[in-house]
């Protein structure tokens, strides 16, 4: 599919067995998840984001691109693992932000924003409140819809392969947005990450 050979690319996990799998890791891990269509990642967010809030004590930020905020939500009180998105949002142990703002300036033309700091403030955070961790779930498409594919990747790889506090970040890639970057780029992203895994 991506024409990438890497021992390092997982083909087809099924979308909760993926989430069963990331929350088992260790803190740390920088992963690639790509996802054929929009079922396929709720599936995959829905597990995940519960598993970790309920079972794992861990604060979830996510940031979707290819749907809305409230879809998310409604996605998660409704949807395949329900949780009381309300309850958890309140309590800061969910936050859910649009991937345009959380990537990008709210100011046209300022440019993509240093997160790898907000993530270290974040994983401060958690500690404070006596959580286990942070995971981090990005939706890579909005730097495609900004038509940023070489500032996309200067991004990805200024970030730890591996993180050294109690973070777990996860870039997610929609399949047709990953088969856009030419070979060289796709290699040095996968190479990047600790693992890619497809959903």
């Amino acid at each position: 599919m991506f024409g990438i050979n890497s021992g390092r690319l997982i083909k087809n996990i099924h979308a909760e067995e993926a989430a069963v799998k990331l929350s088992a890791e260790k803190y740390g891990i920088h992963y690639i998840i790509i996802y054929p269509d929009l079922p396929t990642l709720r599936e995959f967010y829905s597990f995940y984001i519960k598993n970790q809030i309920e079972h794992n004590k861990e604060i979830v930020l996510f940031s979707p691109f290819y749907e809305t905020t409230d879809n998310v939500r409604q996605t998660l009180s409704g949807g395949h693992a329900a949780i009381k998105v309300s309850k958890y949002e309140e309590e800061k142990t969910l936050l859910i932000t649009d991937a345009l703002n959380q990537y990008f300036q709210k100011a046209e033309g300022e440019g993509i924003k240093n997160d790898w700091s907000f993530e270290k403030r974040m994983a401060e955070y958690v500690k404070k409140q006596g959580k286990n961790g942070l995971s981090v779930l990005g939706d890579m498409g909005v730097f495609q819809y900004k038509n940023k594919i070489k500032e996309l990747v200067d991004y990805e790889l200024s970030l730890p392969t591996k993180y050294d506090t109690d973070l777990k970040g996860f870039c997610i890639y929609n399949e047709k947005d990953f088969d856009r970057f030419a070979e060289e780029q796709k290699r040095k992203l996968i190479e990047h990450h600790g693992m890619a895994i497809i959903i």
